[in-house]
This record gives C-alpha cells, sequence and structure tokens, in this order.
C-alpha cells in the first residue's frame, strides 16, 4: 500500500521540463528572470509578468503597460509553464523560433533594457526551458485522460479528439502546435499550448475572452463555420469540454 501511495504521488507532479540538465545555468537564469535591473527603469524584471515560477500575471499589456483585456493592440501575458517541451514558437505573432531571440525582443523593446549579452540570454533560457507543467493528476506522459479522470474528462477528451475539431490546432502532449493559425479573431497568431489552460486566462492573442466557456464556444463556432460541419455541441458537450481543459 505504501508502495502505490508513493506512485501515485509521483504521478501527480508537474514533469520536467527535458532540457533541466545544467543546474548552474538555470540557477542564474532563475536570478536574471527576477532582477528588475534587465529593465530601463530598474522596476521590471520577467518575473513581474511571469510570476509563479512562470506562469502569468493574467494582464493584458501595451509594450509594458496594462491595458484592458480585449484592446485591439494588447497581448495577453502567456504561461511558460512546460515551455522546454512545447512544440510552438515564440511570440503571439508565432514568427520567433528562438527562444533566446525571444528573450532579446522582450528585455529590448518591452522593458526597454539594454542589450543582453550572450551569457544572459543562454542563461535566461535555460530557466524558461526548464520549467515544467503543472500538476495535471488525470492525465498520462502522454496527455491523455487516465482511467481514473472524472467522466465529465473523459467525454470531453473524446469530443477534443473528435466532432470538436480540437485537436486540428492543439496536438497532445504540449497541445499546441508549431506555425500561426487565423481562426477569426484579427489575423493569424501563434496557437497557444492548452496545458494548465484554466489558470492562464484571459484567453486569445488580446484577452479577449474571460472564461474557458466563452473560448470554447467562439472556437466551436469558427470551427463549424470553416468545415461546414452539420455537428453541433449542446450545452453539456460544452460543459464537458471545459471539464476536459481545466484537467489539462
Amino acid at each position: 500500500m505504501k508502495r502505490l501511495l508513493v506512485l501515485a504521488a509521483l504521478l501527480a507532479l508537474p514533469l520536467p521540463a527535458a532540457s533541466q540538465t545544467n543546474s548552474p545555468l538555470i540557477g542564474q537564469g532563475r536570478a536574471l528572470f527576477n532582477d528588475p535591473k534587465l529593465s530601463g527603469s530598474g522596476q521590471l524584471s520577467c518575473a513581474t509578468c511571469h510570476p509563479m515560477n512562470g506562469h502569468t500575471d493574467n494582464k493584458t499589456y501595451v509594450v509594458a503597460e496594462v491595458v484592458a483585456d480585449g484592446d485591439p493592440k494588447g497581448r495577453s501575458t502567456p504561461t511558460l509553464w512546460g515551455a522546454g517541451i512545447r512544440q510552438a514558437e515564440w511570440s503571439w505573432a508565432g514568427n520567433i523560433p528562438s527562444i533566446e531571440t525571444n528573450i532579446r525582443g522582450i528585455i529590448v523593446n518591452r522593458m526597454k533594457g539594454a542589450e543582453p549579452g550572450k551569457e544572459t540570454l543562454d542563461a535566461l533560457a535555460a530557466y524558461v526551458k526548464s520549467l515544467p507543467n503543472g500538476p495535471a493528476p488525470f492525465l498520462t506522459a502522454d496527455g491523455m485522460p487516465r482511467d481514473t479522470a472524472p467522466a465529465d474528462v473523459k467525454r470531453g477528451y473524446a469530443l477534443f479528439s473528435g466532432k470538436a475539431g480540437c485537436m486540428t490546432c492543439h496536438v497532445p502532449a504540449s497541445y499546441d502546435k508549431k506555425g500561426p493559425e487565423d481562426v477569426g479573431s484579427g489575423g493569424p497568431f501563434k496557437v497557444p499550448s492548452l496545458r494548465n489552460v484554466s489558470k492562464t486566462g484571459p484567453y486569445f492573442h488580446d484577452g479577449r475572452f474571460k472564461t474557458l466557456d466563452e473560448a470554447v464556444t467562439f472556437m466551436w463556432d469558427f470551427y463549424k463555420k470553416k468545415t461546414d460541419s452539420k455537428d453541433t455541441l449542446s450545452d453539456a458537450d460544452k460543459r464537458d469540454l471545459v471539464a476536459f481543459l481545466r484537467a489539462l
């Protein structure tokens, strides 16, 4: 019984990123991530917008100024959890393949800081890539529901991977994909990872939706129109989809 309890506890832990191999460099990156000296004002650090070990402050910004969610010029703060095992490129534009290039742009263009050196960028990249996904006790390592997952989570996964069409862009286990997509929200944008999505609102590039229910309804309407699908999703179906998303 004791061995079973230990195994259950281990399975509930967040999975470490594959790049957690250089602890000194990761430690250096963690210190820099929390250092406001990287910004021109000396008031902002990476952790200002990405607190909780690389989560998100759940705000929408134009450069470094907080704006109303849904502002067409705004960009919602993405989570960094699981950054080292994602498939997608960096930035909401989805056009930056290198994390070091993206970090450099944030420091110089958003934080108005000095040009960072290679050592700084390497350390910050190592730290960000080391951040695991948050706990998902009802998922396997492949991102599928466990046998012990609640019934609504299993039904939601069946819809997600079936007629709802979500896996067209959100591929397990990171639940994202390479390349931007245009879903009728104002242009092509990066497909965000859905891991830990229940904690990363507001949703979409400009933070226009506060709830997963709103986001699911928008995406279903878009997918149905794009594919000319004759399928329907009931309110119960949408609740099951949200239940699965909350399990990610």
